[in-house]
């Protein structure tokens, strides 16, 4: 990547921990459903292998979160 183009951006994730709302349940594209009050996902803030997370019960085959930006 060229300095000039990304200068200034973030390109880190916002942490879990500041909410699931932007955090989307599809293909990322802004307006698809996010995790923030999905019945089947939360924010495990003490989980023993990850310390906080993202805990999601899979009811698919392919579900991965992508975050909105």
């Amino acid at each position: 990547m060229n300095k000039a183009i990304t200068d200034g951006l973030v390109l880190t994730p916002p942490p879990f921990a500041n909410g699931l709302d932007v955090w989307s349940r599809g293909d990322g594209t802004p307006g698809t459903a996010t995790y923030d009050g999905y019945a089947t996902a939360a924010f495990v803030p003490a989980d023993q292998d990850f310390g906080g997370c993202l805990e999601v019960l899979k009811n698919r085959e392919h579900a991965a979160p992508a975050l909105h930006g």
